[in-house]
């Protein structure tokens, strides 16, 4: 009995490790959760939507890449040029 749900468990898990693999989320994870509840599982994670390559490297612990580091940096001096110059048609407007 205990060689049916260990081979049970290390197909459903081995499943869940491939979906998961494919879905750029963390195969080991899902193969511990297949082996331990199986079909629910397996269930799961075939109804996930998969993850962007660079969430998936972030989720990972991986330095996100540089060229997005400039992407973030630039969109952030924009957004504060953009508050600036808000910032300063609100004080003409209370100055006149």
């Amino acid at each position: 009995m205990l060689l049916i749900i260990g081979v049970a468990g290390v197909v459903f898990g081995g499943a869940c490790a491939i979906v998961a693999s494919n879905k750029n989320r963390d195969a080991f994870g899902w193969f511990v959760l297949g082996f331990i509840f199986n079909l629910i599982a397996l269930i799961v994670i075939a109804a996930l939507t998969p993850l962007d390559r660079a969430k998936a490297e972030e989720e990972a612990g991986d330095k996100p890449r540089p060229d997005s580091e400039l992407l973030q940096k630039d969109e952030l001096r924009r957004k504060s040029a953009d508050l600036a110059a808000s910032l300063a048609q609100s004080r003409a407007k209370l100055n006149s």
